[in-house]
């Protein structure tokens, strides 16, 4: 399922591309993409790739409320595998009230009919996926949607999707013991993923996939933030386990600090795993750090032998949370 991401890409694509015709840019400016969890991670990707230089700003909300400053010339995209997420369904309603325009993603469940009903377009994504697996085909979606957009250049996009496809072969051919072996470090220690801030949303999903994925605890420190903070911390280094995603666009200072970073760790008795590639444009880097989240998780699970598809913990939760359904 990780591998035909490229596949699960361009059908997102295709699938949100139909619907960019009900958006007009030119009253659009500002975009925000609702959602938390497997979907929410779609919105901190769209975010990453976007032309920063070039209108509107996307912000990605991960709350239950819109910002006061929303208004007639926003537009919000709840993004909700299942439908059924209680956070972004009351994004939803706050901003239908607040008339913003609206185009949802979703498979199905409490939200889409919640749109529907309002004769509102939502751009419909496979069933039958744990929503984390959808990622790709939920982040194809928007970023086909938002096509009508200078921001959003659809050639970019899809040659990020061809040279993923041929990266991503490497693995089908070799297998996935590589990632087996590059995940050893993890076993036993608390995980720490470091990047530069270009490449949180890659990190943040290492993090949220070895949760899900390999039931492991971790979380994220992203330069130059971690710089004034993180490493005050460092204490018992050897319950630690550091993964530096190491990006070919870092800025200058940010690089030598996570050098130094790097360094001082390992000879402090923490283990240390660096992955970096190569890569085209920052839209294809970002997509190759994308698959290598899935696949190192995968490689952790396989080590400390649970299910990657089955959750535990978090359907006790979920029962609770949806009480409060729209």
């Amino acid at each position: 399922m990780v591998l035909s991401s490229p596949t699960m890409y361009r059908e997102g694509f295709s699938k949100g591309e139909t619907h960019s015709n009900t958006v007009n840019p030119a009253y659009v400016r500002r975009i925000f993409i609702a959602g938390v969890g497997g979907s929410g991670i779609v919105g901190d990707i769209i975010s990453a790739i976007r032309d920063h230089n070039l209108p509107p700003p996307v912000e990605t909300l991960k709350t239950l409320r819109l910002p006061g400053y929303t208004g007639p010339d926003t537009l919000l995209i709840p993004v909700s595998y299942s439908g059924d997420t209680v956070e972004t369904s009351w994004a939803f309603v706050d901003g239908f009230s607040k008339s913003v325009a609206v185009v949802g993603v979703s498979s199905g469940g409490r939200l889409t009919s919640l749109m529907e009903v309002r004769r509102l377009r939502v751009v419909k994504v496979s069933e039958g996926l744990q929503p984390r697996y959808a990622v790709p085909e939920m982040v194809g979606a928007v970023y086909g949607l938002l096509t009508g957009f200078e921001a959003f250049p659809r050639e970019k996009f899809l040659q990020a999707v061809d040279e993923l496809e041929t990266y991503a072969k490497k693995f089908s051919e070799n297998g996935l013991q590589q990632m087996v072996e590059q995940a050893r470090p993890m076993l036993g220690r608390h995980v720490v993923i470091v990047s530069a801030d270009n490449l949180y949303s890659a990190a943040y999903r290492l993090k949220c996939q070895l949760n899900e994925n390999a039931k492991h605890p971790c979380h994220v420190a992203t330069a130059p933030e971690a710089f004034h903070n993180e490493v005050e911390g460092w204490t018992n280094l050897g319950n630690y386990c550091y993964v530096f995603l190491r990006s070919g666009y870092e800025q200058l200072m940010v690089s030598d600090g996570l050098d130094w970073m790097k360094e001082y760790l390992r000879s402090n008795g923490a283990a240390v795993i660096e992955i970096g590639v190569k890569s085209s444009s920052p839209v294809s880097e970002l997509l190759k750090f994308l698959l290598i989240a899935d696949l190192l998780s995968l490689g952790l699970a396989c080590l400390k032998k649970v299910d990657p598809i089955m959750l535990h913990t978090i359907p006790k939760l979920r029962p609770i949370l949806r009480r409060h359904l729209p």
